[in-house]
């Protein structure tokens, strides 16, 4: 760990990431991305305590390594309550969050009398002993608990955003998922430091340290508008968000022979205009074409077809692949650019989809209809 110039790389790499979000480009998943700059930031505090302990300057900069100590408990609740904003379509502030924070303050109380004169807190030594205990308990605790809690709500979300789009790529915060991951990493890195002391891990942890921030800054700043819908769609997808089978809220929308007329002019619908061949098509796009609610459009889906929207428009662009597999265009435009013109947004989704759903890929599918074609001659 003896390595200065890297860990203030990182330093310097995650306190510039945290500015970045503050003002995302695009303004895009805004409140989301605050959150995350404040754990962003967080990050930066504990390699500024990394940096300033390898350069011998913790006795002289006492006040900054006590912030980058406190702040370590802000760490992993920001975390999860920038997860849990990115993944809820309209996200309002509840004053009880600020309990996420519970940790924090109390630890910050504590450590007070430290930051401003040098001097601990004056109590009883068993009490000290007490207290630091449960704090250095409470850390490793919290880490674990919220990290879990954020990754149930990411693999929540990629179940959830089917509900109201057609193409999950941009939308399904993979690279979030793929961070935590990144981050459980970090998370042991920082165990070994503290407990293991396995040599060959603390020789390499501050390259990973950088390339965790790097991996974190490039696809934060790349990132997505999560739910890019008006106000009004976005309440009412938070319901059909929050219905699971031990907590329906879905309820009667239409009556059946409302329900039939609905189900013949989306089918009209689909088979005329073909709004499936657009990528971005989402629910409440849909259901303004048809002129219908965002959550009468969802009810028809679910109760007619027994399908997610996902599923539903997906049927439409793996039949409409098929034509163009088995048609003079497919030598034209390859399986990328049947894939693009069914309204598939990348050759990887389009793979995967038309197998899950066809039992064969689309170079399969090809040959074994070639074989059947040369059978009956």
């Amino acid at each position: 760990m003896n390595n200065p110039l890297l860990i203030g790389m990182t330093c310097g790499a995650v306190f510039l990431l945290a500015f970045l979000l503050i003002e995302p480009p695009g303004h895009k998943n805004l409140t989301a991305n605050r959150w995350l700059a404040v754990f962003a930031a967080t990050l930066g505090c504990a390699m500024l305590e990394i940096f300033l302990h390898t350069l011998g300057l913790q006795n002289s900069q006492r006040v900054l390594m006590d912030m980058a100590e406190v702040t370590r408990f802000i760490s992993a609740p920001a975390l999860y309550l920038s997860i849990v904003s990115f993944v809820t379509p309209a996200k309002r502030f509840k004053f009880l969050e600020l309990l996420h924070l519970l940790p924090f303050v109390i630890f910050l109380l504590f450590m007070m009398p430290h930051m401003m004169t040098g001097q601990n807190m004056q109590i009883a030594p068993w009490a000290a002993y007490v207290v630091f205990k449960i704090f250095f308990l409470t850390l490793p605790v919290q880490t674990v608990v919220y990290w879990t809690l954020s990754f149930l709500k990411l693999k929540a979300h990629r179940r959830n955003i089917r509900k109201v789009v057609s193409s999950t790529g941009a939308v399904d915060l993979q690279w979030l998922q793929n961070f935590l991951w990144v981050l459980a990493g970090v998370i042991f890195l920082w165990l070994n430091l503290a407990l293991f002391e396995i040599p060959v891990l603390r020789e390499i942890t501050p390259w990973l340290y950088l390339l965790s921030a790097y991996f974190l800054s490039f696809f934060a700043l790349r990132q997505g508008e999560v739910y890019s819908f008006s106000k009004a769609s976005r309440m009412e997808i938070q319901s059909l968000i929050l219905e699971t089978p031990e907590r329906p809220v879905r309820q009667q929308r239409v009556n059946a022979d409302e329900l039939e007329d609905l189900k013949n002019r989306l089918e009209n619908l689909m088979d005329t205009k073909k709004p499936y061949l657009d990528s971005t098509l989402s629910l409440p796009l849909l259901a303004e074409h048809i002129g219908i609610s965002v959550h009468e459009l969802s009810y028809l889906i679910n109760e007619a077809y027994k399908e997610n929207f996902f599923s539903f428009v997906n049927r439409y662009r793996i039949e409409e692949s098929k034509r163009l597999l088995l048609s003079g265009a497919f030598e034209r435009l390859n399986i990328l650019g049947v894939a693009y013109e069914s309204g598939f947004n990348s050759k990887t989704t389009f793979n995967t989809t038309f197998k899950k759903r066809m039992g064969l890929s689309p170079t399969e599918f090809v040959k074994a209809e070639g074989n059947n074609l040369q059978k009956k001659d």
